[in-house]
């Protein structure tokens, strides 16, 4: 309820921000303004109906809610930054004579920002949005110095964030099934939050059966994320345990097939989660190790624990610009690759996307990982 009470607040103050600001530009006549607060007041029930209407209304109807609300969103932030740094400099022309002489008090000249400004916020979103559709392939050949039976090498595919339910629907998930087997894995690898928020949407729309085209000779694994433990956590927990034909680890180390292992990590938010030293008790560290695990909150557990290969998401790299920037800030890796001790750590942007449908500034990506062992 807090997280849904701040977004509204925060939704509140922007728009009545551009909403005066724009107000400011238009001919003192109510055939101009009427029209444009009528827009905005309208933009604000969509909103509504949205943030607290989305349980009670039919799928088909939802999406382009929350498309058109979550869009709104990003335009009304990016335009508002722009907007305050044209009143910045407003403000600095009050002691600087330079810039006095440009006269920004000017109705030309704030009419011509304003629609600049809705331009490139315009274009930019049109770019992020076909980002957000056309997913990257990043693919890294890793060396991995112990023997993993008679296996030469591994193609593991890699993925995070799926974030599958109102918003990225079936349709969506088959695309990104499709670019996962065009990659033609060995083990295919789901690093937590692959369901977005409510489990609903996934079984109206038999999303289990575009999780059940996922196949691998190694098999296809999947952890949790922060976004399973919101709203009913063991119910989708279970769902994607039991419908989606993939192997789920709950804080769990599974060898396969003698060459190699597995660990599945349950994300920080889980209760009792375990330590990963208690997890892999049993592991003989000889063979290969691969960790999953959503969050890179402490790279340094897995090295300590000598995984080779270690996994994340979670973070999608701030999925907008500049959020970018601060996610490098507070994580070791905030996108990426780095290799940490003797563990080779990849942290995913993520394939899907939590809201709006856009990457500015960012990619969504689909990870491949060619691991090369010793002989």
């Amino acid at each position: 309820m807090k997280v849904f009470f701040n977004a509204l607040v925060v939704h509140l103050v922007l728009n009545v921000y551009v909403y005066i600001r724009g107000r400011q530009l238009l001919p003192p006549k109510k055939s101009y303004r009427m029209p444009y607060t009528a827009f905005f007041i309208v933009e604000l029930l969509i909103y509504l109906i949205g943030l607290i209407g989305n349980v009670n209304l039919p799928h088909e109807l939802l999406k382009p809610i929350l498309l058109i609300g979550t869009s709104w969103m990003v335009l009304i932030g990016y335009l508002t930054a722009l907007l305050l740094i044209f009143d910045g400099v407003k403000w600095l022309a009050r002691w600087n004579r330079k810039i006095k002489q440009w006269q920004m008090e000017r109705l030309s000249l704030r009419r011509s920002y304003f629609i600049l400004s809705l331009v490139v916020v315009v274009s930019a979103m049109c770019y992020g949005n076909y980002r957000f559709y056309h997913p990257i392939i990043n693919e890294y050949t890793l060396q991995v110095d112990k023997k993993a039976g008679d296996l030469d090498s591994l193609r593991v595919v890699m993925v995070a964030d799926v974030h599958t339910g109102y918003l990225i629907d079936k349709k969506i998930l088959n695309m990104y099934v499709d670019r996962i087997m065009e990659q033609k894995p060995d083990i295919i690898l789901l690093v937590g939050d692959i369901i977005d928020y409510d489990l609903a949407p996934l079984q109206e729309q038999h999303m289990e059966e575009e999780f059940r085209r996922l196949k691998a000779p190694y098999g296809v694994y999947v952890s949790t994320g922060n976004h399973e433990y919101r709203l009913n956590a063991e119910e989708k927990i279970k769902w994607l345990g039991e419908q989606t034909g993939m192997t789920l680890l709950r804080d769990k180390t599974v060898k396969i097939d003698d060459k190699f292992y597995v660990v599945g990590r349950e994300d920080d938010h889980a209760p009792n989660r375990k330590k990963l030293s208690e997890v892999m008790s049993n592991a003989d560290k000889s063979y290969p190790v691969i960790v999953m695990n959503h969050e890179p909150k402490d790279l340094s557990e897995e090295s300590n624990e000598k995984a080779d290969v270690a996994v994340y998401g979670h973070t999608h790299n701030g999925q907008l610009f500049p959020y970018n920037i601060l996610i490098n800030l507070i994580y070791e890796v905030g996108h990426g690759y780095k290799k940490k001790d003797n563990t080779h750590v990849y942290v995913t942007s993520g394939l899907g996307l939590a809201g709006p449908q856009y990457r500015i500034g960012t990619i969504s990506e689909i990870v491949v990982l060619n691991l090369k062992f010793q002989k």
